[in-house]
């Protein structure tokens, strides 16, 4: 899978903006800090430094996109951080694995 289609995936999927813009925008603006929701560009930000180059049609795996978020997750399990970035924390890791089942189950003509 490239970048670009799992932020969209997410954007679509999650419950929560990912998008500020086309793909390369938004990974622009995450990694400059500059992304329109804060949480939204960390997990992009995350996720683009794991592919394998921070551009849209950058290949990336499950396993990078998942391990990315680790730092951030653990961050949302605090107890003084709102239960809103906890939940959505969960939703896009689930969601990133909606991606990558619907990617294989489509390679399988399924």
């Amino acid at each position: 899978m490239i970048l670009c289609e799992l932020l969209s995936y997410l954007d679509r999927e999650s419950g929560y903006p990912v998008l500020d813009g086309g793909c390369d925008e938004t990974i622009e603006k995450a990694l400059a800090g500059s992304h329109k929701d804060p949480l939204g560009g960390q997990i992009v930000a995350a996720i683009a430094r794991s592919a394998a180059g921070a551009t849209a049609d950058a290949a990336i795996t499950r396993a990078q996109a998942t391990t990315s978020l680790g730092p951030l997750r653990l961050k949302a399990m605090r107890e003084d951080v709102s239960g809103h970035d906890l939940k959505r924390m969960e939703r896009t890791v689930h969601a990133i694995d909606g991606a990558f089942n619907d990617e294989a189950l489509a390679a399988r003509g399924s």
